[in-house]
């Protein structure tokens, strides 16, 4: 069984490990935030480039594998901006 001074001197441990890792915490939102913020504007920044793809008929292997690319990123997007979002939402 601990002491009264190793509890206190645990009590004042627990506590510094608590505050350093809300700042982490705070930090790492912060951070979520700013990629949220980046991902959201994906689709207005480009919304020229997206036009311009989906316009495509196929009729060069440049336009399919640029419509190929334009799907994949899609699908990264929206995965990584559901993490970004959740992140966010749970600090």
């Amino acid at each position: 069984m601990a002491e009264t001074s190793e509890v206190k001197s645990g009590l004042d441990n627990i506590a510094e490990v608590i505050s350093a890792n809300r700042a982490v915490i705070a930090k790492a939102k912060t951070n979520a935030q700013a990629a949220a913020d980046a991902l959201n504007a994906i689709p207005v920044d480009y919304a020229d480039v997206a036009t311009t793809i989906d316009a495509y008929t196929g009729a060069d292997q440049f336009e399919v594998l640029a419509q190929a690319e334009k799907s994949r990123l899609i699908a990264e997007y929206q995965a990584l901006k559901a993490i970004a979002d959740a992140i966010v939402a749970a600090a």
